[in-house]
């Protein structure tokens, strides 16, 4: 092999050396920047969150009526998602309250954007009639989110007492049969 050959050789080995680290760490870096964002998001909209109900509850008049109802409304729609999600990874029988939530949450949205605008509308008298009617829906909404975790709260009724003891009585039942073969399974092993 002459010269050129061996040094093109190099050459080509060296990029696609280069080229390999800088996809990993490409790679790595954009992984770990989305996993931070990830992570960071909730606490984001937390804060995000308690600083409109700071600005609620220190503005008055059409402005904080409009605030407070979009804060009472995201408040509902994250409980009723966090209480589905409870109850569906611990199999709780949701019947057709994901159906209801997720179209639930649609109105929500689309409320809660109408809120936004009339937060950002110039004049206070349209934001008055913006807060008057949107105000009613955005109760609405709340209120069904309650009426799902109510729905989900009497479906994880307890058992009754009456099976309780039932189950208290057999287990009684089968304590006293185990010990009684134990005795006597253990006093033939003595007799041999």
């Amino acid at each position: 092999m002459d010269f050129g050959t061996v040094f093109l050789i190099l050459i080509l080995v060296v990029i696609a050396i280069v080229l390999g680290v800088a996809i990993t760490v490409g790679v790595l870096v954009s992984r770990g920047v989305l996993g931070l964002v990830k992570l960071s998001k909730p606490k984001y909209e937390s804060a995000k969150r308690n600083a409109m109900k700071v600005r609620a509850e220190t503005t008055s008049g059409p402005l904080g009526e409009i605030m407070k109802a979009r804060i009472r409304l995201q408040e509902a729609m994250e409980a009723t998602r966090r209480s589905l999600e409870v109850a569906s990874s611990t199999r709780q029988y949701t019947g057709n309250l994901d159906s209801i939530f997720r179209t639930l949450q649609q109105s929500a949205q689309v409320v809660d954007s109408q809120l936004l605008v009339a937060q950002q509308d110039p004049d206070p008298a349209v934001r008055g009639i913006y807060a008057k009617t949107l105000s009613v829906q955005a109760e609405q909404i709340t209120h069904t989110a309650t009426g799902i975790r109510n729905a989900l709260a009497s479906a994880a009724a307890p058992a009754v007492d009456v099976d309780l003891k039932d189950l208290t009585r057999t287990l009684e039942i089968e304590a006293t049969m185990l010990k009684n073969w134990s005795a006597t399974y253990t006093g033939l092993g003595d007799g041999s």
